[in-house]
């Protein structure tokens, strides 16, 4: 019997285990589809952009964990504000910049995703973006300043930095 008992044992954690790489099978077939309906939206996508590899998402994921946050957006009370606008133009004396770009609605797969360039090809790429998510994040090469951009348009320019 209890030879019974721990093949049975092996085969639940067998189960269990079979069903992990399930998960995350499909985990992975979403993020591969995100990635490729970016790419696609994106006539040059992989000309101008790039995703973040694992230490770089890790780093990223770091800061909007520490970013106040207060119903779902920054919460800027507790933020220095550099700039506010309502234009896109506004962002062409950052051109050079490199930056994160993080979509901060859409799905679980799409959210983790991350994607790296500079902010003239962003600037350019503006409607696709914000077709792809109403809330983005562009996060500054130093990890520290950021420009948030919500679903009416309106663009804060911020750094990770608390006031006192």
């Amino acid at each position: 019997l209890s030879g019974r008992n721990a093949m049975e044992e092996n085969m639940k954690k067998r189960l269990e285990l079979l069903k992990k790489q399930h998960k995350q099978r499909e985990y992975e077939k979403r993020v591969a589809f995100e990635k490729e309906r970016l790419i696609s939206e994106h006539i040059d996508f992989t000309k101008y952009y790039r995703f973040a590899g694992q230490d770089e998402t890790d780093r990223i994921n770091t800061v909007l964990y520490e970013l106040p946050v207060r119903y779902n957006r920054p919460d800027f009370s507790k933020l220095l504000i550099e700039h506010k606008s309502q234009s896109i133009n506004d962002l062409l004396q950052y051109e050079n910049e490199d930056i994160w770009i993080c979509c901060l609605c859409g799905s679980m797969e799409l959210i983790n995703l991350f994607s790296f360039g500079k902010m003239s090809s962003f600037i350019h790429d503006f409607e696709n973006w914000y077709g792809i998510s109403d809330y983005l994040f562009l996060l500054f090469n130093n990890f520290i300043d950021f420009i948030y951009i919500d679903d009416s348009g309106e663009i804060v320019k911020s750094k990770i930095a608390i006031n006192e």
